[in-house]
Protein backbone atom coordinates (compact mmCIF):
# COMPACT_ATOMS: atom_id res chain seq x y z
CA UNK A 1 0.00 0.00 0.00
CA UNK A 2 2.89 2.35 0.84
CA UNK A 3 4.47 1.95 -2.59
CA UNK A 4 1.15 2.30 -4.43
CA UNK A 5 0.49 5.54 -2.52
CA UNK A 6 4.02 6.74 -3.32
CA UNK A 7 3.63 5.99 -7.03
CA UNK A 8 0.35 7.92 -7.02
CA UNK A 9 1.89 10.85 -5.15
CA UNK A 10 4.82 10.92 -7.57
CA UNK A 11 2.40 10.94 -10.51
CA UNK A 12 0.48 13.86 -8.99
CA UNK A 13 3.69 15.84 -8.45
CA UNK A 14 4.91 15.11 -11.98
CA UNK A 15 1.59 16.11 -13.55
CA UNK A 16 1.20 19.23 -11.39
CA UNK A 17 4.64 20.53 -12.39
CA UNK A 18 5.52 21.59 -8.86
CA UNK A 19 9.09 20.36 -9.44
CA UNK A 20 9.61 21.90 -12.90
CA UNK A 21 12.63 24.14 -13.38
CA UNK A 22 11.08 26.58 -15.86
CA UNK A 23 8.97 28.22 -14.73
CA UNK A 24 10.20 27.36 -11.26
CA UNK A 25 7.80 25.00 -9.55
CA UNK A 26 6.55 25.58 -6.04
CA UNK A 27 9.20 23.41 -4.34
CA UNK A 28 12.26 24.14 -6.53
CA UNK A 29 13.68 26.99 -4.38
CA UNK A 30 13.80 24.65 -1.36
CA UNK A 31 15.89 21.94 -3.07
CA UNK A 32 19.66 21.67 -2.96
CA UNK A 33 21.21 22.11 -6.41
CA UNK A 34 22.18 18.42 -6.60
CA UNK A 35 18.52 17.41 -6.03
CA UNK A 36 16.95 19.77 -8.59
CA UNK A 37 15.79 18.42 -11.93
CA UNK A 38 18.57 18.09 -14.51
CA UNK A 39 17.90 17.13 -18.11
CA UNK A 40 20.19 16.91 -21.10
CA UNK A 41 23.36 17.48 -19.09
CA UNK A 42 24.92 14.02 -19.20
CA UNK A 43 23.62 12.30 -22.32
CA UNK A 44 24.25 8.58 -22.53
CA UNK A 45 26.92 8.87 -19.84
CA UNK A 46 24.13 9.04 -17.28
CA UNK A 47 22.78 5.68 -18.42
CA UNK A 48 25.97 3.86 -19.37
CA UNK A 49 27.90 4.32 -16.15
CA UNK A 50 28.80 1.95 -13.30
CA UNK A 51 25.98 3.32 -11.13
CA UNK A 52 23.48 1.73 -13.51
CA UNK A 53 24.62 -1.67 -12.28
CA UNK A 54 23.30 -0.79 -8.82
CA UNK A 55 19.80 -0.73 -10.27
CA UNK A 56 20.34 -4.07 -11.98
CA UNK A 57 21.53 -5.58 -8.70
CA UNK A 58 18.48 -4.16 -6.90
CA UNK A 59 16.14 -5.61 -9.52
CA UNK A 60 17.74 -9.03 -9.22
CA UNK A 61 17.01 -9.14 -5.48
CA UNK A 62 13.69 -7.30 -5.59
CA UNK A 63 11.72 -10.44 -6.33
CA UNK A 64 13.42 -12.85 -3.93
CA UNK A 65 10.51 -14.52 -2.19
CA UNK A 66 10.95 -18.07 -3.45
CA UNK A 67 11.55 -19.45 0.04
CA UNK A 68 8.01 -18.37 0.97
CA UNK A 69 6.40 -19.98 -2.07
CA UNK A 70 5.46 -23.26 -0.31
CA UNK A 71 3.84 -21.29 2.53
CA UNK A 72 1.88 -19.14 0.07
CA UNK A 73 0.76 -22.25 -1.83
CA UNK A 74 -0.33 -23.99 1.36
CA UNK A 75 -2.36 -20.94 2.51
CA UNK A 76 -4.07 -20.45 -0.86
CA UNK A 77 -7.75 -21.39 -0.77
CA UNK A 78 -8.45 -24.28 -3.18
CA UNK A 79 -4.71 -24.53 -3.77
CA UNK A 80 -3.98 -25.90 -7.20
CA UNK A 81 -0.90 -25.16 -9.27
CA UNK A 82 -3.05 -23.36 -11.84
CA UNK A 83 -4.52 -21.00 -9.22
CA UNK A 84 -1.10 -20.51 -7.61
CA UNK A 85 0.47 -19.62 -10.98
CA UNK A 86 -2.29 -17.08 -11.60
CA UNK A 87 -1.73 -15.45 -8.20
CA UNK A 88 2.04 -15.38 -8.71
CA UNK A 89 1.69 -13.99 -12.24
CA UNK A 90 -0.64 -11.20 -11.15
CA UNK A 91 1.56 -10.38 -8.16
CA UNK A 92 4.71 -10.14 -10.26
CA UNK A 93 2.92 -8.07 -12.91
CA UNK A 94 1.74 -5.60 -10.26
CA UNK A 95 5.21 -5.43 -8.73
CA UNK A 96 6.80 -4.78 -12.11
CA UNK A 97 4.20 -2.09 -12.88
CA UNK A 98 4.92 -0.29 -9.60
CA UNK A 99 8.71 -0.52 -10.15
CA UNK A 100 8.35 0.88 -13.67
CA UNK A 101 6.00 3.66 -12.54
CA UNK A 102 8.24 4.81 -9.68
CA UNK A 103 11.38 4.61 -11.83
CA UNK A 104 9.83 6.46 -14.77
CA UNK A 105 8.13 9.13 -12.67
CA UNK A 106 11.29 9.74 -10.65
CA UNK A 107 13.40 10.14 -13.77
CA UNK A 108 10.80 12.22 -15.62
CA UNK A 109 10.63 14.57 -12.63
CA UNK A 110 14.32 14.87 -11.69
CA UNK A 111 16.33 13.53 -14.63
CA UNK A 112 20.06 12.98 -14.10
CA UNK A 113 19.83 14.27 -10.52
CA UNK A 114 17.49 11.45 -9.46
CA UNK A 115 18.73 10.25 -6.08
CA UNK A 116 19.09 6.53 -5.38
CA UNK A 117 16.31 6.96 -2.82
CA UNK A 118 14.02 9.09 -4.96
CA UNK A 119 12.03 10.40 -1.99
CA UNK A 120 15.16 12.37 -1.00
CA UNK A 121 14.68 14.52 -4.11
CA UNK A 122 11.35 15.83 -2.88
CA UNK A 123 11.15 18.85 -0.59
CA UNK A 124 10.81 18.25 3.14
CA UNK A 125 7.95 20.76 3.16
CA UNK A 126 6.01 18.77 0.56
CA UNK A 127 3.30 17.23 2.76
CA UNK A 128 2.15 14.74 0.11
CA UNK A 129 5.67 13.33 -0.24
CA UNK A 130 6.24 13.41 3.52
CA UNK A 131 3.30 11.03 3.83
CA UNK A 132 5.01 8.89 1.17
CA UNK A 133 8.11 8.70 3.34
CA UNK A 134 5.96 7.61 6.29
CA UNK A 135 4.05 5.08 4.14
CA UNK A 136 7.24 3.52 2.77
CA UNK A 137 8.88 3.40 6.22
CA UNK A 138 5.76 1.77 7.68
CA UNK A 139 5.68 -0.74 4.83
CA UNK A 140 9.35 -1.62 5.37
CA UNK A 141 8.94 -1.99 9.12
CA UNK A 142 5.84 -4.19 9.01
CA UNK A 143 6.57 -6.38 6.00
Amino acid sequence: IGMVYTAGAMALRYISGEYKLLPAGKFIPELASNLRPSFGSSGTASVLNPSSFIMIAMLSTAYVAHFNAPIFFKELKNNTMKRFNIVVGISFALSVAIYIAVTALGFLTFGANSNGLILNNYSNSDILMSFSRIAVATSLIFS
